[in-house]
């Protein structure tokens, strides 16, 4: 008995210290200003996101439609297809210069939201919340992209972009407890504050550190970094029809309240950690590509099955998380390879990446909401469906069936 009893302990113990050394580990191979920049990114993503998980709520509040707010939502992707230019001025201004004022003007958004009485404010502050958020996530991208080696670059990107979960998991459940406790526009004022703060502190740390990379000359795009951004089109259709419909699907059909919304967003969260922090553990070393594949792959069924839902709240569920799952897997694994894409300017290449996801959600959000609006869910899951059928047959056209990325692809 005592022996079987210390057995486990030796266990425990020599459990706990392997996780210790790897955690070190992993820390230890990352640049220091990651940690920083990713508690950035999370700030930025619960300004960008907070709208989503609240539509009906917040379409109530400025008394529209969701179809109309789905609308103004792609108005802030179609302004997102200027983050070529904001590339440019990112290689020209420096990286820590595009993340202060994306997060300082991500702030003054979510305040503006806050204290829109109609439409046109709030449109407005979404196309401001737009440009900012994208000049953060460029330059936060360029920075990694150029201070941490391809091999591992999985890890540090995969790390940054768990903030999208961690948005959902930690913020949303938050909001839904200040819009019950106050109304609809309180979550963006203190998310507002909290940006605010944020900003001071990367302008303290990250303003005057040194740019981890020096901008030459522009040249040409490879075929595979055009295929590259026609891929991403097609992924921000398919991933924004899924956003902003989710929520009025979940409410319609099983009748859930703002705080039942709160917590799928929470659940929402969970399954896109799972999905970035398996690529952050495992995507170098299973390739970046082959990773964009595989869950490809497995989204088109659960695209086409997302109908069943209808039936139980519990299948719904399940169905939207993997979906979930495997978008962010893509997503993660793609941006990890975009940074790679033209190492003579990192910041205009990211710019066009971007741009090619906005162009894409802003069609996404047009068709989704005016679909579901006037037809349900079956034909927005197919209309889904085939469009992440056509970014997965343009991921093999541009990297083959069983390729990944080589030098012969990248602008060096």
């Amino acid at each position: 008995m005592v022996v079987d009893q210390f057995s486990r302990t030796l266990v425990l113990v020599s459990f706990n210290a392997t996780l210790r050394f790897n955690l070190r580990k992993f820390y230890k191979e990352l640049p220091s200003g990651l940690v920083l920049i990713t508690f950035g990114r999370f700030v930025s993503n619960i300004a960008y996101r907070l709208v989503f998980p609240f539509l009906p709520t917040v379409s109530r509040g400025l008394g529209v439609t969701t179809g109309t707010m789905g609308t103004a939502l792609a108005m802030r992707d179609l302004v997102e297809v200027s983050s070529p230019l904001l590339g440019k001025v990112t290689d020209r201004r420096g990286t820590s210069q595009a993340m202060v004022a994306g997060i300082c003007g991500l702030g003054m958004a979510a305040a503006l939201q806050g204290a829109s009485s109609g439409l046109i404010l709030f449109v407005f502050a979404l196309v401001l919340a737009s440009i900012s958020k994208n000049s953060f996530d460029i330059g936060s991208s360029a920075w990694t992209g150029a201070s941490v080696p391809f091999e591992k670059r999985s890890r540090a990107i995969g790390l940054i972009e768990t903030t999208w979960a961690l948005s959902f998991i930690i913020g949303m459940p938050i909001a839904a407890v200040l819009i019950r406790a106050g109304t609809w526009r309180t979550p963006f004022l203190v998310t507002a504050v909290l940006c605010t703060v944020t900003g001071a502190v990367f302008q303290i740390f990250i303003a005057g550190s040194q740019e981890p990379y020096a901008v030459r000359s522009r040249t040409r795009l490879s075929s595979t970094a055009r295929f590259a951004l026609l891929a991403m089109v097609a992924l921000g259709a398919g991933h924004m029809m899924m956003l902003v419909t989710f929520a009025t699907f979940l409410e319609d059909e099983h009748g859930l309240s703002t705080s039942g919304l709160g917590l799928i967003a929470l659940i929402i969260g969970v399954a896109e950690l799972v999905g970035s922090g398996g690529v952050t553990v495992f995507g170098d070393r299973f390739g970046k590509v082959k990773v964009v594949k595989f869950a490809l792959i497995l989204s088109l069924p659960l695209s086409f099955c997302l109908p069943l839902g209808e039936s139980s709240i519990w299948t719904a569920l399940l169905l939207i998380s993997f979906w979930f799952v495997c978008t962010e897997s893509v997503i993660v694994s793609m941006l990890s390879t975009c940074t790679e894409l033209d190492r003579n300017a990192r910041g205009a290449m990211m710019g066009y990446v971007y741009a090619g996801w906005a162009l894409g959600r802003f069609f996404g959000a047009i068709i989704g909401a005016r679909v579901y609006e006037s037809s349900g869910m079956r034909p927005v899951s197919i209309i889904m469906a085939v469009t992440l059928s056509f970014a997965f047959l343009i991921v093999l056209k541009a990297f083959g069936l069983s390729g990944e990325l080589e030098d012969g692809d990248v602008l060096i």
